[in-house]
């Protein structure tokens, strides 16, 4: 068994810190949150559990067969559990945002978006039923608590929430960083793990890339029922840590995390503008159905991100609050870590450490990340 040392990784602009993990142990009864009204929030929240994919289950060779694996699910789709858990993000941001948004599904009171993923669509469409059970206005089978809740998906060769698969500039840049003298010191206790996953897998593993995919194969093994290998639960820690690192490379940079989500990240900056201004005429709630890439790479340009793999359901807001006192405004960054919360308020690096940042300071902070789509385009051309 390898033994190696274990540590937490936390990025902010391309400086890597190694420590312990700290996990914000306010909560959101905090009285800095109940001097201020919400009046905007985008939340972005990865898919219930999945299966497997054949490609995963390429990743090493092994004498049994996964005939049924996929069954009745299919492939990288969602299973009854994590159904559940897209029901419980309902149910939080119902809890969170009861009163910013009706019990009526009013149409222009929200959007929601998903990834061109099945896993996605579906776990939006659970959370929607959490969100809008039907009132008596809106109940068309009695027999039925469930209403049609609409969403909409980019195609996924031109959707920014898709970076990683269909932007090259942002592949190319994040293999670099693995050359950085600061990744090669974080992964360098980790080289032994290596050759021994190698060896056990029959593959070729020689980046924490690479590792990180083994590691989501055997959680969605895990999802369906088939328990990680002792060879693999051996080394589960370090694996684990890892991850970790893929994480911190995945936004090492200013420029990778602004190709991650500097798109996303205008929308709602253009969106808060136009609420301090006056207009009351866009949605007060918008959702993001994705993946745990999209939820690190916006923690990332709010500068909250402390590299790790965000769970099945994780879901991260940034909420426009304004101040009764004052009238003056700011951005709150909250993360439920596990499906239905319980949430955290985080605090936004550069922001004299307060829960809530001063707006301006916030859109400050976000110069160097905000782009619009068309630039977005410009550098990650569509695929021909």
């Amino acid at each position: 068994m390898l033994i190696v040392r274990l540590f937490a990784v936390s990025i902010l602009w391309g400086f890597v810190v190694i420590g312990q993990l700290v996990v914000p142990a306010n909560s959101l009864t905090d009285r800095t949150l109940l001097g201020t009204d919400v009046v905007l929030a985008f939340v972005i929240f990865r898919h219930g559990d999945r299966t497997p994919d054949l490609e995963e289950l390429a990743l090493y060779t092994t004498e049994e067969k996964y005939k049924n694996v996929f069954f009745p699910y299919g492939t990288k789709a969602l299973t009854n559990k994590g159904k559940q858990r897209g029901f419980l993000v309902g149910r939080y941001l119902r809890q969170r945002y009861d009163g910013l948004i009706s019990r009526l599904y009013l149409p222009d009171e929200i959007t929601t978006r998903t990834t061109d993923y099945a896993r996605t669509k579906m776990t939006a469409l659970t959370a929607l039923a959490a969100l809008y059970p039907p009132l008596p206005a809106q109940q068309w089978n009695p027999s039925l608590d469930w209403q049609p809740i609409p969403y909409y998906t980019e195609s996924s060769d031109t959707d920014d929430l898709l970076y990683w698969y269909n932007c090259p500039r942002y592949l190319k840049l994040r293999n670099q960083i693995y050359k950085y003298p600061e990744m090669k010191a974080l992964i360098q206790p980790y080289q032994k793990l290596f050759p021994y996953l190698s060896e056990k897998t029959g593959n070729n593993i020689t980046t924490p890339e690479d590792v990180f995919f083994l590691d989501n194969l055997f959680q969605a093994l895990e999802n369906v029922g088939i328990k990680t290998p002792k060879w693999a639960e051996d080394v589960m820690p370090q694996i684990k840590e890892m991850t970790k690192i893929e994480y911190a490379a995945e936004f090492f940079t200013p420029e990778l995390t602004k190709l991650a989500s500097g798109v996303m990240m205008s929308e709602i900056l253009n969106a808060s503008n136009e609420a301090i201004a006056g207009a009351d005429d866009q949605p007060k709630l918008r959702l993001y159905s994705a993946h745990e890439n999209n939820v690190a790479a916006l923690m990332s340009a709010a500068r909250v991100f402390k590299a790790h793999q965000p769970n099945y359901g994780a879901t991260f807001a940034l909420e426009l609050r304004r101040f009764k006192s004052t009238g003056k405004y700011g951005i709150a960054a909250v993360y439920a870590r596990t499906a239905g919360g319980p949430p955290e308020l985080l605090p936004i690096q550069g922001c004299n450490d307060q829960l809530i940042c001063d707006y301006d300071t916030f859109v400050a902070l976000m110069q160097d990340i905000v782009w619009p789509h068309h630039e977005f385009r410009k550098q990650c051309p569509k695929k021909v």
